[in-house]
């Protein structure tokens, strides 16, 4: 598949997507992946459908972390992971009917660590420049953090501790 095909077939994922076609979507960038596992922006879709829309978790970080490794100098990336990170954080934190949903996927890491990572992940973003409205939405996600953990944010806490671009391995989550 060329880079042109696989984009093609990236947006036809995100088409059904909007559609409410959430599965066949997940179904269509793995496609993707499994023929160019280097493309960012599919591992960064993949990662955040499989958080946001199907409560895949543990499968959907690992996706986003892999896009962050292929797309280090990404502010979008960064953003993307520490929202999903920030959103599983949530919801472990603070369950739906006091209690965590059945079919959630769990993930090895509790509410606390989440938030931690996510703030990390904020903070990177921030570091790259973003366009003015993605710098007020890292903004916005880090005084989210900031409230849910007690802790106010500084843009000096980058930590050494995330991807810097190395080589995922070829492979594909929930795969």
């Amino acid at each position: 598949m060329t880079t042109d095909d696989a984009r093609a077939k990236l947006r036809t994922a995100m088409a059904l997507h909007t559609a409410g076609e959430i599965d066949v979507a997940v179904e269509v960038a793995r496609e993707v992946l499994a023929s160019d596992p280097y493309y960012g922006e599919a591992w960064a879709y993949l990662g955040n459908t499989l958080v946001g829309r199907k409560r895949q978790f543990a499968d959907g970080l690992d996706a986003l972390e892999r896009a962050v490794l292929l797309c280090a100098d990404d502010a979008a990336m960064w953003y993307t992971l520490g929202w999903c990170r920030e959103f599983v954080a949530n919801s472990l934190a603070h369950p739906k009917g006091g209690r965590v949903i059945a079919s959630d996927q769990p993930v090895a890491d509790d509410a606390d660590t989440l938030y931690a990572k996510a703030k990390v992940a904020m903070l990177r973003a921030l570091t790259l420049d973003p366009e003015p409205g993605l710098k007020g939405d890292i903004e916005d996600i880090l005084d989210v953090i900031a409230n849910a953990t007690g802790e106010p944010w500084q843009i000096e806490e980058i930590s050494d501790d995330e991807p810097s671009g190395e080589s995922p391995e070829e492979t594909t989550p929930g795969t």
